[in-house]
């Protein structure tokens, strides 16, 4: 028998006694099955109640151990020195951390509730839509100007599956790589000038040492003719 039916029926027994203590005098018998009944339901109410209060405490430990975890996860995330967005299936921005905001030269505010494709230049949507169909490596792209030079990006994305749901999130990492892509620039303009030149200083060497095998089979044959 259940905790509680065993209260129902002590509190039935309890009604009796009730009814037969204003007609007629209590049976002691039943009455001191009731008591022994009440005494049983209150031994097991009392380790109801601890077992409640160790099982409450247990949850109360596991959601401050939630809730320090998320507050840990939630530092990380806006504290990353790359921006990091989280969007649904189509790219609609639900969060986004600071590294994010001086990407798109936007406050969160501003990212939040925005479809990611109308901050990244045109000449990337359709690369963009793909990879949302069908994800794959890291890839890259460039973000509208806002202020000053485009903003050139190495993107990740994770794709969550809410199997429960049937949702997606996706996670973004957005890596700023504008200095280094203008850095490469410089070296391959330089490696350019560099292999012009070479090549410029091996056509006056070789007109040289053309000029100079020339003079010298002329002082062979005793100058020139």
């Amino acid at each position: 028998m259940s905790i509680s039916h065993q209260i129902e029926a002590v509190y039935q027994r309890a009604l009796r006694l009730r009814e037969q203590a204003t007609t007629n005098p209590i049976d002691p018998a039943l009455l001191e099955l009731a008591l022994k009944d009440l005494y049983l339901v209150l031994e097991e109410l009392q380790a109801v109640d601890a077992e409640l209060h160790e099982q409450n405490q247990i949850l109360n430990n596991t959601r401050y151990q939630a809730d320090l975890e998320r507050q840990r996860y939630r530092t990380l995330f806006e504290l990353a020195p790359d921006g990091y967005l989280v969007t649904d299936a189509r790219g609609k921005i639900y969060h986004a951390n600071r590294a994010a905001e001086a990407l798109f030269a936007l406050p969160q505010a501003g990212l939040v509730g925005k479809p990611l494709v109308v901050l990244i230049d045109q000449g990337d949507w359709s690369d963009f839509q793909q990879r949302l169909a069908q994800p794959t490596e890291p890839w890259e792209a460039t973000l509208k100007s806002r202020q000053g030079d485009p903003v050139r990006v190495a993107i990740a994305t994770n794709f969550l599956k809410d199997s429960r749901l049937g949702g997606t999130t996706i996670l973004w990492s957005l890596r700023d790589i504008s200095q280094q892509r203008r850095v490469e620039q410089q070296l391959q303009a330089a490696h350019a000038d560099l292999e012009d030149l070479v090549a410029a200083r091996t056509a006056e060497l070789t007109q040289a040492n053309a000029q100079l095998r020339q003079d010298l089979n002329d002082c062979r044959r005793g100058g020139p003719q």
